[in-house]
Parts: C-alpha cells; structure tokens; sequence
C-alpha cells in the first residue's frame, strides 16, 4: 500500500502576519466612516448653497436687516418671518398676538419685546441668551413690538419643511451614522469573507481528515499564522496516516497469518484422517494383521500422533494470533536437526496421500552450524510445498536437502503436469488459483493459500521461493534460506 502521507520539510512560513490584515481592515473602515460623513457633510452643505437650507450663523448674523424688514413692512403671520427665527408678537399693551415660543425662551422673548415698545422706532435690541440663542427686540411701526431668537444651527429654508423633516444638522448627524453603520457592515462582511477563504484550507483539512482520507495536500495561504496552524495540522496528518497505515498492515499481516495457519491446519488434518481410516479399515471385522500389517498400523499410530501433535501446535498458534500475539521467534537451529524434521512430515503427508517419497541430505547439511531460525515456521513453510506436491503428483514426491552457497536449499518436485505458465509467474502471490494444469487428486479446493504463505515465511528469512518445470516433466519448488 502507498504512503498515506508525507509531511512537508524545508518549507519556509512565508506570508503577511495576521496584525497586518486586521489593521488593513481596520484601515477600511476608518476611510469607509469618514467617507460615509464627508458626504452627509457635503450634502448639507449642497443644500446650504442651493438655498434649501439657513447655515447655523444666517439667524444672528441677519438679525438686524430681517428686523429692518418686518419693522417697515409688518408682520401679518409666520410665513413672513424667515425660518431661522422663533418669533413673539405683542401688541401695543404688551399683550401676546402669535409665537412659536415655549418655556424659558417665551419668558425670556416677552421681556424684551415689552421693553421694545419703549424702544425709539427702528432700533432693534440684540442681546446673547446663552447656549447658541440669540435674542433681537424692535419696536413695529403700526404699533406693537416683535421678539426674534436665533439658534446656532442650520434651518430650512422652508416652513413646509420645517414640520416634516428633522432639524438638518440632526438629518446630517442621522445619515452619518447610517452610513458608518452602512460601511462598517460592508467592510465587516469583506474581511469575514477574506478571512473565511484564508481559513478556507484549514477547514478543508479537518473535514478530510475527519474522514480519514489522508493523502492529500495540505493547503497554503499568504497569512503567516494561518499557515502556522496548517503546518501543525499536515503534521497531524501525517502522523496520523503513518499510525494508521502502521496499524492497517499490522491488521493485514494479521489476518494473512490467521489464514495462513487455517490454511496449514489442512496438512496435519489430512494426515490424520489418512491414517485413522487405514486403522478403523484395517482393524474392521477383528482382522488380525501379519507382520508388516503391525508394521504399517505402528506407522499409521504414530503418523496420528504426529499430526495430533502439528495439529495442537497450529491451533495455539492460532489463538496467540488473534490476540495480536502471535510472532515468529527465532531460536538457533541446526540445519541438519531441520531437515530431519520436514522429512520425517513429508513422509507423514506422503503416506496419507498415497504416493512414493524419495528424500535425500547431502551431507553438507550436517556441517552446517546452528543459525538463528524459526523452525517452526520454516517446517510449516515445508509442509506446504510437499502437501502441494502430493495433490498433484501422479505417484511420486521428491525432497533435496543441501547447502548451496551460504544457504540451506529445500527442493520439493513432482511427477504430476508442472505449473502453468501463469502460475510460474504468480503462483506465490496471495490467492492466486487460475492454475489449470494442476488439479488437485479429487478437485480438492485451493485457495491461494500454501504457496504464498511458504513465500512470506522465506521472506521473513530473506530467501525466497521458486517455482520452475523439471525438464522431465513435473514441478519443482526451491525454498532457499540464508544461513547467517
């Protein structure tokens, strides 16, 4: 299986820091506020110029002209006085006719009218109110006196206007406000959207390591702390791809070793069952046996020892695998001691299945020196190699044992139809069955199973297993081990 993935080396944390994005925002929207006012400013004062509106200084700066005006011309009612002016008319006896006044300012205007009438005509009193007010008193040539006050803020022009809409310095205040409110909203959702795409990377990753799809890249962005975090989190993919392709193999190797060791259970099974049906068939009815009839039944017994015993052996190997205890353990073995033992198995196997062995030790093998083997895994791989040499031979089953090199060499030949060529090519991967040309005695059925087992056990020991035609016709399997 590939790499889930690899983390990212050499790489250096480029990109803007993350203060600098936020203060060009905050940049954004200190530009966006003041824009937003400088045009409520401009507004205003469009209107001033157009003549929609009194600017704040029209009332006290034209209270002695306006007062000129009403004094000559009268006042016959309030859409004569300009609307930059809060008026109070009295008559002659100082008695009120209209105002617009209320409160302190009414009070205030009524002095001064009163004493306006006292006043030479044509004079016009003006005098400061405090807080922006401006008060101007002057007698009226048809009799009566007149009290204007001034605020300190723009008006409109229009008494129409005056009854709908606010005060135009409030109207300005008002729009300005709308319009930071207006601005900040829209810089706000810009710089959630910038940082939403920068973060975006981020986001993706979780999500596909949440659920588990660990090889892939890792984004990048131009925000320094951002890619800090994604840095941490290819980090974090990565170890995680490794822990999980660790564990994953572990559960592979597992399971092939469980299937493996159900699949080697077939061996001494067969043994066993070979030799019990030769007993019950030879011992039926009170047969008496002669000689070599006690002769084969002592073989017969021990063979179903033996393969009791493989049998005992396999299933605890079993178990201890599936708890994730299983192992192969390497002890040192002495080639010759090794060889004694896959021979006397394949003798075993032979027997049971009905067809000749002819085994053979060079003598090479008893010179060898004790090496660091597991034995136990090495004879199953052994096993197997024979077991599949017996289902497909015709009668007879040959075992070498030498030394070649710096390695002990175990060949296993048959006379049966050889392998395919497929199977010569394929023939030790795992579940391979497609080979035709080698039937098993009765269609028995394969599972892939033997030949690729015997392969990871050479493996494990750094050999290796082939597959090849003798020229005579029939298979041969080499199962070569270096000898440390």
């Amino acid at each position: 299986m590939a790499a889930l993935g690899t983390r990212r080396t050499g790489e250096k944390n480029v990109g803007m820091p993350l203060s600098f994005v936020i203060a060009r925002y905050f940049a954004y929207a200190f530009v966006a506020v003041a824009a937003a006012w400088a045009l409520s400013f401009a507004a205003l004062s469009a209107a001033i110029n157009l003549g929609w509106v009194y600017e704040a200084s029209w009332g006290p700066a034209n209270a002695r002209e306006v007062a000129a005006q009403l004094a000559s011309e009268g006042v016959r009612g309030p859409q004569d006085i300009p609307t930059a002016y809060q008026y109070l008319i009295v008559d002659a006896r100082g008695e009120r006719l209209m105002t617009d006044l209320e409160g302190t300012r009414l009070d205030r205007a009524a002095q001064a009218a009163r004493a306006a009438l006292l006043a030479e005509p044509g004079s016009v009193k003006i005098e400061g109110g405090g807080s922006g007010l401006t008060y101007a008193a002057f007698p009226l040539e048809d009799g009566g006196a007149c009290a204007l006050v001034s605020e300190y803020l723009p008006q409109w022009a229009s008494r129409d206007l005056v009854g709908v809409l606010p005060n135009p310095q409030n109207l300005m205040l008002a729009v300005g406000l709308a319009g930071s409110a207006v601005s900040l909203a829209l810089v706000a959702r810009r710089a959630s959207r910038v940082i939403a795409r920068k973060m975006a990377p981020l986001a993706e990753a979780a999500a596909r390591v949440g659920r588990e799809e660990l090889d892939f890249p890792v984004g990048r962005t131009n925000v320094r702390e951002v890619n800090d975090v994604l840095a941490a989190m290819d980090a974090m993919r990565s170890s995680l791809a490794s822990s999980l392709e660790a564990r994953w193999e572990a559960e592979r190797a597992q399971r092939e070793q469980v299937a493996s060791l159900a699949h080697d259970l077939k061996t001494p099974l067969t043994v066993l069952r070979a030799n019990a049906d030769f007993v019950a068939e030879e011992l039926s009815e009170g047969a008496v046996p002669g000689e070599r009839g006690r002769a084969e039944l002592v073989a017969a017994a021990r063979d179903i020892a033996g393969g009791a015993e493989r049998l005992d052996g396999y299933v605890r190997l079993l178990i201890e695998t599936s708890r994730g205890a299983g192992g192969g353990t390497l002890a040192p073995v002495r080639p010759a001691e090794l060889c004694e033992q896959v021979v006397a198995e394949a003798e075993a196997v032979a027997r049971a299945r009905g067809v000749g062995l002819a085994a053979s030790v060079a003598p090479s093998v008893s010179l060898a020196p004790e090496a660091p083997l597991d034995r136990a895994a090495l004879a199953r791989a052994a096993a197997n190699l024979v077991a599949n040499a017996s289902e497909h031979a015709m009668g007879r089953v040959e075992i070498a044992c030498s030394i070649a090199g710096e390695a002990l060499v175990i060949e296993v030949a048959d006379d049966g139809p050889g392998f395919s060529p497929a199977a010569l090519e394929h023939g030790c991967e795992h579940l391979f069955t497609e080979d035709s040309s080698r039937t098993g005695q009765g269609g028995s059925q394969h599972y892939g199973l033997g030949l690729y087992a015997a392969a990871g056990v050479a493996r494990a020991h750094g050999g290796s297993v082939s597959l090849a035609n003798r020229p005579e016709g029939g298979a041969v399997a080499t199962l070569a081990i270096p000898l440390p």
